[in-house]
């Protein structure tokens, strides 16, 4: 198992990861992944979404969600009628690359985002996430079908 306690690869100081994060990656990084194998990607995703739901976020409160979770800083980078872009970074995330190789899941954060702007815009929405290895961040968009 690698150690998500380690100084990342660009040498920078886990120290000044926020207290949850800990926490949270072990669970999300490892232990979820071994109980639910090649269905972690989905159940993660759904998983989001009922968290959303729980919790009663709008999409104001998403930032402070994702900062107090320990899941990075979370920006909207672009808005259209039919999308919503997010960017999703910070020293957490930047471990989670360290960490996992380059190849990090963040399909509980998308499902939370998707949720977040389903229940908001009333709306059916679609949420997709794209890493970003060379930056160390995740680009998550949110599609809207209006229909």
């Amino acid at each position: 198992m690698p150690d998500v306690l380690k100084p990342g690869q660009d040498g920078e100081n886990v120290d000044g990861l926020t207290e949850s994060y800990f926490a949270v990656s072990v669970l999300r990084d490892f232990v979820l992944p071994d109980l639910l194998d090649k269905d972690t990607v989905e159940l993660l995703y759904w998983a989001g979404k009922n968290l959303s739901r729980q919790l009663i976020l709008d999409m104001q409160s998403l930032p402070e969600l994702f900062t107090k979770a320990g899941f990075g800083d979370l920006n909207i980078t672009k808005q259209t009628k039919d999308s919503y872009q997010y960017t999703l970074s910070g020293p957490e995330v930047a471990q989670r690359f360290n960490v996992n190789n380059d190849n990090p899941e963040f399909s509980l954060e998308t499902g939370i985002i998707t949720e977040t702007v389903e229940k908001t815009i009333e709306a059916f929405c679609l949420g997709t996430y794209t890493v970003n290895s060379k930056a160390k961040s995740v680009s998550i968009k949110v599609q809207i079908d209006r229909n």
